[in-house]
């Protein structure tokens, strides 16, 4: 379930031991522009990114960061990986013009490491600013910067959002 990061941070701090058990083995992170960033006129330098409703800001805090867990949904047929796209039928929904309904997919390998692998998009996935080949599985490190269209994200494996996490509590 998406949720904002500010309620990982909440869980981890009041009960850490039950939370990493039941954090997803990856998670996408999503942080918007500050609003006071965002200049009137600016809309082409600022991508409004909108997360599951119509508004220009993300649904679930304005200008607070977006965490996705990168999970198979049951009710997904695809069976090749993790989807990410436009439509609510994938597992990782980005609702933005600019990712397309079906935009990339996730495997995790036996070893834990993922790849990612563009669908064919309009618009492109990118990892570390490289634009990947369609259809060309390519390898996911933990905190790597990830685009989808022009939303960005960065890819943590659940032992690298905890560091986040404890940083941001500062312990």
């Amino acid at each position: 379930m998406v949720e904002l990061l500010s309620l990982h941070i909440s869980r981890f701090q009041r009960e850490r031991a039950d939370y990493e058990r039941t954090l997803p083995p990856a998670v996408l992170v999503f942080t918007p522009a500050p609003i006071a960033a965002m200049a009137v006129g600016d809309e082409d330098e600022h991508h409004h990114f909108r997360t599951l409703t119509s508004v220009e800001t993300p649904m679930l805090g304005v200008g607070e960061p977006i965490v996705f867990p990168v999970v198979k949904n049951q009710e997904n047929a695809f069976g090749r990986g993790i989807t990410v796209g436009r439509t609510g039928n994938n597992d990782v929904v980005l609702d933005d013009g600019t990712v397309s309904r079906f935009h990339a997919w996730f495997q995790r390998e036996t070893d834990g490491r993922y790849v990612l692998t563009d669908a064919g998009s309009k618009n492109g996935s990118f990892v570390a600013g490289v634009r990947l080949a369609p259809r060309r599985p390519s390898p996911v490190v933990d905190g790597a910067r990830l685009r989808f269209g022009q939303v960005e994200v960065t890819f943590y494996l659940a032992s690298g959002f905890t560091k986040v996490l404890s940083r941001r509590m500062g312990t």
